[in-house]
């Protein structure tokens, strides 16, 4: 090896053991990693958010749960649906509610925390089997068998059990086992995203729906989108370690970010960690108003509130260009057909829909349905739908959602509110904040 490949190797090993000045670009404002990253440690109690009306609601929920098991062990009212929009808290909760039970909750009650995706995500079309994810659910139920307490199982992504698994038996077989197992008992408290109950309620659902649902309390849980003072707290929260949060991003910009996050935390911090990636891009010190609005025209949040707002002004077919309510209800379908795809099995293995079933399903022939759609895919920066060929008819196009898109988040708030409006969802309209602040 020459000289110069030894000295190449020691540089190499010198950035990989961390002997460079600082580790990452988020050292230069005193963070060792991205502060609003997703990926924080979900049980970490300094960063867990919720306004206390929805605790305390959740845990009058749950103290009713250990009511009705004590009165009655097997009745199947004492077991808990809870759901929420995606990134509406829902995991921080249930996590907060399995890690704090020793101090909030009753001692002659075990609680565990368990969550479904981590078993077996949909990989291209399919449900994974792996022998790793099978054994997980035998682990699973073999340590159920050791508590000797009644117990209290807070299950995460409940949704998987719908239709089941090749590695995860449907709701019943998979109630059952657990049950079999707990032999003090057992109060199953689970969490599933709201846009799943909006499946549910499709006519070619029903059996699904009462096979799912009839094994719950039909008093269900609802968690609402975050107020904006919640979403400011999470940020500061997220700043906590910088020596003056305020020198990094004004009060301002926080209040930009909380207007335009569409009640979502997981929104919120995906906007506040684009607008540090862009003055570490720009190299500047501080994150103002001016850098907010410039990305949220950037990366499609403001496409994705005006999407929201739409809901208000949408009076007639003539009142807004582009999202009309006969729009919305065919962006919701796609979206209701994706969702399906990820969490009912067996799958179909295409991640949309075809513009010819959606012409079929809405009773309008092609051309008209593809001119409800085109102006959906032509939209900037982020189109709210993405197209590509079909294989198999020349004469039309799949139509879908970017999951990860702020669009989707957008079109799960519209499609959530708009359909499970029902008193029995516990879900008001005035639970969503329809409107936002006029940029400075």
């Amino acid at each position: 090896m020459t000289k110069l490949a030894d000295k190449i190797k020691e540089a190499l090993k010198a950035g990989r053991s961390g002997q460079l000045a600082k580790k990452s670009p988020f050292e230069r404002f005193g963070f060792t990693q991205d502060p609003f990253s997703s990926d924080v440690d979900l049980n970490n109690p300094d960063f867990f958010v919720a306004r206390e009306e929805v605790l305390l609601g959740f845990a009058i929920q749950v103290g009713n749960a250990i009511r009705l098991f004590e009165e009655e062990p097997l009745s199947t009212f004492r077991h808990l649906l809870a759901h929420g929009l995606r990134g509406s808290g829902k995991s921080y909760l249930a996590r907060h509610f399995d890690r704090e039970w020793d101090q909030i909750g009753f001692q002659d009650y075990v609680t565990v925390y368990t969550d479904l995706s981590s078993w077996g995500e949909p990989v291209e079309g399919q449900f994974s089997s792996s022998s790793k994810t099978l054994a997980t659910y035998e682990k699973f139920l073999q340590n159920i068998k050791l508590v000797d307490k009644p117990l209290i199982i807070f299950i995460d992504d409940l949704d998987y059990t719908i239709t089941g698994t090749p590695a995860i038996p449907r709701i019943k077989q998979f109630i059952a086992d657990i049950e079999a197992r707990a032999e003090n008992g057992v109060i199953i408290i689970g969490f599933v995203n709201s846009i799943t109950l909006t499946v549910l309620l499709e006519e070619n659902q029903k059996i699904l729906a009462r096979d799912f649902l009839s094994l719950f309390n039909p008093e269900y849980f609802f968690f609402p989108v975050f107020s904006k003072t919640e979403i400011r707290r999470l940020i500061m929260q997220r700043l906590s370690v910088a020596r003056n949060p305020m020198d990094l991003i004004s009060a301002k910009a926080i209040d930009t970010i909380a207007d335009n996050s569409l009640g979502i935390p997981t929104v919120a911090l995906q906007l506040a960690a684009d607008c540090l990636k862009e003055i570490i891009v720009q190299d500047i010190d501080k994150v103002t108003v001016r850098i907010v609005n410039a990305v949220l025209d950037q990366e499609g949040y403001t496409e994705a509130v005006d999407l929201v707002e739409s809901v208000d002004k949408d009076t007639s077919e003539e009142t807004i260009s582009l999202i009309t309510s006969k729009r919305r209800d065919i962006i919701a379908t796609i979206l209701g057909h994706q969702l399906q795809e990820r969490y009912f099995f067996p799958a179909t293995g295409v991640d949309g829909l075809r513009s010819s079933d959606l012409a079929d399903l809405f009773a309008v022939n092609l051309s008209t349905m593809n001119y409800h759609l085109k102006p959906l895919t032509s939209t900037l920066p982020i189109p709210i739908l993405k197209a590509k060929d079909d294989m198999y008819d020349a004469r039309s196009k799949i139509f879908y959602v970017n999951w990860d898109s702020n669009m989707a988040s957008a079109l799960e708030i519209i499609t959530v509110y708009q359909r499970l409006r029902q008193k029995k969802y516990h879900i008001e309209p005035k639970a969503i904040f329809l409107s936002r602040r006029k940029k400075s």
